[in-house]
This record gives C-alpha cells, sequence and structure tokens, in this order.
C-alpha cells in the first residue's frame, strides 16, 4: 500500500513551489498524516524562486469566524516582513487545518474570503487558500467562495 504524503525533506530540499499542483504537495508534505484536534492557521511565505523563506507559522486558537482586526494586523505584519526582510516579490500561503470532514464549510468559506480580502487590501501577494481536515487537503478556490456566497 503506498501512502499520498509526498516525503516531508529538511526545507533546503523540498521541491520549488512554481505550480497549484506543487503548492498542493507542499502542503499534503507538511499536514502529513491526518487528524487534527482543534483548528488552527498555518503561514508560510514563499520566495521568487519558489522556496520557502522563513518559517512554517502555526497560529492556535483562532476563532470559528474571522475577525477583522486580526486578519487586518495579520497581512499588516505580513506586508512588513516582506518589506523590510525578504525578497521582492514574495509572496504568503495560508492554510486552515480543522477536524472533520473534507467538505468544505461556512466558517471555511469565510476564513478564505477574509486573509484573501485582508491580504488584497494590504497589498500582500497571496496564494489560493487552502483547507486541511482529517481527510484531505484542497484548495478553496475563489470561484467556489463566489459560488457559495451567491447561494
Amino acid at each position: 500500500m503506498t501512502s499520498d504524503i509526498p516525503p516531508l525533506l529538511p526545507p533546503g530540499d523540498m521541491p520549488a513551489i512554481h505550480t497549484q499542483a506543487d503548492l498542493d504537495r507542499h502542503w499534503r508534505a507538511l499536514m502529513g498524516p491526518l487528524g487534527f484536534s482543534q483548528p488552527l492557521l498555518w503561514m508560510m511565505f514563499i520566495s521568487p524562486d519558489g522556496r520557502c523563506d522563513g518559517p512554517l507559522t502555526q497560529i492556535e486558537e483562532i476563532p470559528l469566524q474571522p475577525d477583522e482586526f486580526l486578519l487586518t494586523n495579520l497581512l499588516g505584519i505580513c506586508a512588513q516582513i516582506i518589506d523590510e526582510s525578504l525578497t521582492s516579490g514574495t509572496r504568503v500561503a495560508f492554510l486552515r487545518s480543522r477536524p472533520g470532514s473534507g467538505t468544505v464549510n461556512a466558517e471555511d468559506i469565510a476564513w478564505a474570503r477574509g486573509v484573501t480580502e485582508a491580504a488584497r487590501a494590504a497589498g500582500v501577494p497571496c496564494e489560493p487558500f487552502h483547507l486541511a481536515t482529517d481527510e484531505r487537503v484542497t484548495v478553496v478556490a475563489y470561484d467556489d467562495l463566489t459560488r457559495r456566497s451567491a447561494s
């Protein structure tokens, strides 16, 4: 039986992230065996050459619904880090992990939409938002956000 988990290598040996498939594979490797006890928000900076730039950050005790103040401050800090410490063209990737099924729910959509809008307002280049559940790792696509919000 083969595992669907890509190997987790030292940061310098991880494949570069240039495409959506690369980012999916990277998040899947980082999440390891699926199963979460609480919701978490994960964040990583990706340099223009596709390599992770800095540590993977895990934010604990996040609310079920994102708070505008929290998101504004978080993306403001991201903008400041990129401006002061990282290479121009660095982008940020976010993933929300939580226990439960792989179905995207209203809270996942609220987080994806909130992070995306806060990143746009802060001028932070941001990758598509991802979700990890006890069953799978998936992107929460912008089209999916728009379609669900209209229903």
